[in-house]
């Protein structure tokens, strides 16, 4: 009998207790990343986001943080706020 990462039925009849936290979670953390990244993307979706990314010179991402630390927004709210407002949104 074989053991796979996603069986949660078997996963602790292999696995040998040893010290420290007890695991509340059968997965190993690499794949409890990839469910929770992609249980993410499927919210993300649903609210009608869309993922962008650009490159940007250095001194604009530390003036953006100065402002992201004026206004205690994070820099995605800050960039949302600002093309709408440029856009007429």
């Amino acid at each position: 009998m074989s053991v796979q990462p996603e069986d949660r039925t078997t996963i602790d009849m292999f696995t040998r207790r040893g010290p420290g936290r007890p695991r509340s979670n059968p997965y190993d953390r690499a794949l409890q990343c990839k469910h929770n990244k992609r249980s993410q993307r499927q919210r993300d979706k649903a609210a009608g986001m869309h993922r962008l990314e650009v490159k940007v010179d250095g001194d604009v991402v530390r003036r953006l943080d100065d402002v992201c630390d004026e206004l205690n927004l994070s820099r995605a709210e800050v960039i949302e706020l600002a093309l709408k407002q440029w856009l007429h949104i």
